[in-house]
Order: structure tokens, then sequence, then C-alpha cells
């Protein structure tokens, strides 16, 4: 199993470094992008470094995971066990919802939106995409439920991570944009 933290803590730094690219090159895109989105640059900069710590923090969990020995006193464990279930449960439901952004797209029971059609429809890149975060939610998922049984924690656990991850969800896909928004940081 430490094979499995090693390889989801290096899911997360690679998906990381992308996240340092874009803060650090900016906008990108083609140059009718980089236009459009130049009055955002803060904003986007400011989303770039959130979802940049989330990736770190996710990392630093998978380690901690597969490092904390049985045996500690209970508190360590059960946080890091609601951590894990709520990595799980993010990756999971950000798949279910590409996954049915996709099958009903393509099946025509919902329209293209500007960001499909943008990006071309369902290209190789696109099912990569998914795939990419399907692995993430398996390598959180397997890590939890041994983690869960290893260290004997209570069905709580489990249950407070996979509750707060629509939470976090939609701090990071609505709340944190909305806010920038408002104050002008990204469009509304």
């Amino acid at each position: 199993m430490r094979a499995l933290g090693y390889a989801a803590a290096a899911w997360c730094l690679g998906f990381a470094g992308v996240s340092a690219w874009q803060v650090a090159a900016g906008p990108i895109g083609q140059p009718e992008a980089r236009q459009r989105y130049a009055a955002y640059a803060s904003g986007l900069a400011i989303m770039g470094v959130l979802v940049l710590v989330l990736k770190l923090a996710g990392a630093a969990v998978a380690l901690a995971a597969v490092l904390v020995r049985p045996g500690l006193p209970r508190r360590p464990p059960q946080l890091l066990g609601v951590a894990l279930w709520g990595a799980f449960g993010l990756l999971s439901l950000y798949s279910a919802g590409n996954l049915a952004i996709t099958v009903g797209t393509v099946s025509g029971l919902l329209p293209p939106s500007a960001a499909w059609t943008a990006a071309g429809g369902v290209t190789a890149r696109a099912i990569l995409y998914v795939l990419f975060f399907l692995a993430g939610s398996a390598l959180f998922g397997v890590l939890a439920v041994w983690f869960h049984r290893r260290h004997h924690l209570p069905w709580t656990s489990a249950v407070a991570g996979l509750a707060g991850a629509p939470l976090l969800l939609w701090l990071i896909l609505a709340a944190a944009p909305a806010i920038l928004g408002r104050w002008g940081l990204l469009p509304t």
C-alpha cells in the first residue's frame, strides 16, 4: 500500500506542477484568449494559487497516510481519514460531473456549452482529462479504505469526509470565483 500512497502523492504533485506553471505563465492559450483574460490575470492567479495549495495538501495527505503508524492518539488518524475520504469524494464527484456532461452532450440531452465547443467536443485530450481524474479518484478511494481499516476508524470519519467533498468542490468551483467576480477580479 505504500506504493499506492506514493502514487497518489505523485499524482497530486504532477497536477500541482501544472498549476504552478499556469500561475507563473499567466493567462495561456491562443492570442485572443490571452487578450480576453488579461484583465482577469489577478483573479486567475488567485484561483491558480488556491488550487495549487489544495493539490499540495492532497500530496501531503497521501504521504501521511502511508507514514502514520497505527497506535497513535486517535485524533490525527481520524482527521487524516476524513481528509482521505474527502479527497476521494471530491475527485469522484468532479469525475462524475465530467462524465455526466460528456454523456449528456454527446447523446444530445444537453446543449454543448461554450467551453465544450471551444475545446472541440470529445477529443483524445478530453478523454484523457476525465481518465486522469478517475485515476486520482481510484487512488484516493483505495487509500482511504486501506487507511480506514488499518486504523480501525469509526464510520463517521468516512461520512464526514464524503459529506465535506461537495462543500469543498462548491467552494472551489462556485464560491471563490463568485467572490473574485464581485471584487472585479474575474468575469461574472
